[in-house]
């Protein structure tokens, strides 16, 4: 007999003979009826519900046909000469060569590995000893490299059966597959030929430069054909380490992972790409950008910038041209989340340790309390909180979503973690961005959750520290040096759109800086508005606020159709919300903040519109899928 605890037990007993007959919670049930009612009738919501325009339409309208040409012609070369890139491909020796790196390093094969470590450690000896240097440790990596020539095993096949294994697939609610390499690759003697050469090249790297480089050398052709191998494991690395690495890295990946998807259109049957409305208003986008870099105020530092956004824009269309399962779309989801949880972590240790603390942007006069802001791997406490703003909703999802006990109080902790850190981040603008987020994920996936809410929420400011009741209630203070900054800031931005509205004064701090003192008031000095709206009228002009806006209408357009695919409480459907309600909060903190001064956070922002917009695809054809079945 399945026992439920005395908690549970107590719980079910109040709600079954106490709450549910309680005056209380029929007033809130009659409540959320009606709000209910009224937002499903209102004009408002038939905004989203009505169908304008069908993504075959835009394909085929001018603009789709001009905006998309490039697609359509990677799409006609593989009409005519697919079969000749195939067996071009097939015949390839530097294709066959990277097969053997590739499939070995993946099956962790000890006889491959050992011949790479042997090769690259002697050619290492050679060099250590005709410099006279240190030669101990190449010497003995030597050993053991001949040591695991005699053991022909691929480890990969011995990873299901681990503790460790094991363990992740429980936590994260999600079964591994071992089978990503072909055994054929893994024997034979041309691969320990191939092996011998690759160890002896990223040795002769290492005699160069530095022993480090040899494992950086094997590391950086391994991933690249990793990549080239499997676009969504460029995409899932990307994700993981937007938030991590430098700009420059990131935008690396990105480009990396489109080349990968051109290569896989070029040589695969019956390819073709994924285009719609967002897409097209997406490539319009980065025409208004490229017009705004040519009448820039700074055209180089535009020109430097345009490269950075239309690279990062582009990675939407890798990702929604590959991401099609739901397994795929999970994964991501987690690799998300578990970024998130690395990125936090480190924020909340920097407040913990004392790491790197900065008081530039501490108010010390209003908020002496408040010893210490977060910003972890992104330089700024506010652009951490955009992320957070981003990544917290996808984590609480993953919680309704999993179907494990032990998974589910796995994500509960990351999104408790994700929670603190943005709480330390002392960011006002994202604590209402929070609150909004959460607002629309309860109202739309356990809306009656509202009757505790309005029992909690009463209580907050009992349990709140003194300082974050006391940063949030000075929302709006003008004594607030930030508060007051911002809006000085605003109007002067204001002022200056009086006469540069139509075309914008061009991309980037440099060009802003050159016109904004002229307009500023009380000779406050800004890089940038500190509002995302505002900054991209002031970029763009009118055309470039115009399509922004009316991208992110059809965004949530499109997210309203794939809610009502699946209907409420699906896995698919919570995870649109929680991304509709991501976005919801990241665009209200950007009333406050240029959320696009950090380009990661930029391209993090594109990537997110993509999955949601995969998601919202995979439900359209899960959907369609059982409609047939039920035909049938």
């Amino acid at each position: 007999m399945e026992t439920k605890g005395y908690f549970m037990t107590f719980w079910l007993f109040l709600w079954h003979n106490i709450i549910k007959h309680s005056v209380t919670y029929k007033l809130l049930c009659k409540l959320y009826g009606f709000i209910s009612r009224q937002w499903l009738t209102s004009r408002f919501t038939n905004l989203f519900r009505k169908t304008y325009f069908s993504d075959e339409t835009v394909n085929n309208s001018i603009w789709g046909k001009i905006c998309f040409s490039p697609f359509r012609l990677i799409e006609s070369i593989c009409k005519k000469h697919r079969e000749k890139l195939v067996a071009l491909k097939e015949r390839s020796g530097i294709v066959r060569l990277f097969n053997y790196l590739l499939h070995n390093l993946l099956a962790l094969n000890l006889r491959f590995l050992g011949i790479l470590i042997a090769a690259a450690s002697l050619t290492l000896f050679g060099g250590a000893v005709a410099r006279g240097n240190g030669f101990i440790i190449p010497a003995i990596c030597s050993v053991l490299g001949v040591l695991l020539y005699f053991i022909d095993v691929n480890l990969t096949e011995l990873l299901p059966e681990s503790f460790l294994v094991r363990f992740c697939q429980t936590a994260l609610d999600e079964d591994f597959s071992f089978d990503f390499f072909y055994l054929t690759k893994c024997g034979g003697n041309s691969r320990l030929v191939w092996a011998g050469i690759f160890g002896v090249v990223a040795g002769i790297v290492g005699v160069a430069l530095s022993p480090i480089f040899s494992i950086l050398f094997i590391g950086g052709l391994f991933f690249f054909a990793l990549v080239l191998y499997k676009v969504e494991f460029g995409i899932y690395t990307t994700v993981f380490l937007a938030p991590i690495l430098p700009t420059m890295a990131v935008l690396g990946l990105s480009l990396l992972c489109l080349f990968s998807l051109v290569l896989r259109a070029l040589t695969t049957k019956k390819f073709t790409f994924r285009t719609e409305g967002i897409g097209l208003l997406i490539i319009i986008m980065m025409a208004v950008y490229l017009f705004a870099t040519i009448t820039s105020f700074a055209p180089m530092k535009s020109m430097q910038i345009l490269a950075v956004y239309v690279s990062f824009m582009l990675f939407y269309f890798v990702i929604i041209n590959t991401i099609k399962t739901k397994k795929q779309l999970f994964i991501i989801l987690k690799v998300f989340a578990l970024s998130a949880l690395a990125v936090c972590l480190y924020g909340i240790a920097q407040y913990l340790f004392g790491w790197n603390v900065s008081q530039a942007w501490m108010d010390e006069q209003m908020f002496d309390d408040i010893k210490m802001r977060i910003y972890s791997t992104l330089e700024n406490p506010n652009v951490l909180g955009e992320y957070i703003l981003l990544a917290l909703p996808v984590s609480v999802a993953l919680i309704w979503t999993s179907k494990k006990t032990f998974s589910k109080f796995v994500f509960a902790g990351i999104s408790a973690v994700l929670g603190l850190a943005l709480i330390l981040t002392f960011s006002r603008g994202c604590w209402l961005g929070f609150m909004a987020s959460a607002a629309i994920f309860v109202t739309f996936t356990a809306g009656k959750i509202w009757g505790l809410a309005l029992i909690a929420l009463p209580l907050l400011p009992m349990l709140l520290p003194e300082s974050i009741i006391n940063r949030f209630t000075s929302i709006g203070d003008m004594g607030d040096s930030s508060t007051s900054y911002r809006v000085y800031i605003w109007l002067g931005t204001l002022l200056m759109l009086k006469d540069f509205w139509i075309s914008g004064i061009g991309l980037g701090t440099e060009a802003f800086t050159q016109v904004y003192p002229f307009y500023s008031y009380n000779a406050i000095v800004a890089p940038h508005p500190h509002n995302l709206f505002l900054q991209v009228v002031t970029e763009t002009g009118v055309l470039g606020i115009f399509t922004f806006l009316l991208l992110l209408f059809l965004f949530f357009k499109k997210l309203v159709a794939g809610f009502q695919y699946m209907g409420k409480g699906h896995p698919l459907s919570i995870v649109i919300v929680a991304i509709g309600s991501a976005v919801a909060g990241f665009l209200l903190q950007g009333m406050f903040d240029n959320c696009f001064y950090n380009y990661r956070v930029f391209a993090i922002f594109w990537s997110y519109l993509a999955i949601g917009i995969a998601c919202c695809q995979i439900a359209k054809t899960e959907s369609q899928e059982t409609e047939a079945k039920t035909n049938d």
